[in-house]
């Protein structure tokens, strides 16, 4: 395993959930262009990322939205 691909797995998660620095985005993608391992590893996380974010979007129930709605109109 080279230095880059230690690299992309020291910050694959803030590389899929874009907060990676620029410069550091930057050198994953031009590592990724000649590494199909990193490639499909961070194919298979993105996936798994999008999965698991899509599982904590839940919307609030109808009462708290009008509670916490109530409250702006009292303050």
């Amino acid at each position: 395993m080279s230095p880059e691909c230690i690299f992309v797995l020291d910050h694959y998660n803030d590389y899929i959930s874009g907060e990676l620095v620029p410069e550091k985005v930057i050198r994953v993608e031009n590592h990724l262009k000649s590494c199909p391992n990193c490639e499909r590893f961070l194919g298979r996380a993105s996936k798994l990322h999008g999965r698991t974010v899509g599982l904590l979007r839940t919307s609030a129930p109808q009462a708290l939205k009008s509670s916490i709605s109530s409250l702006f109109d009292k303050a």
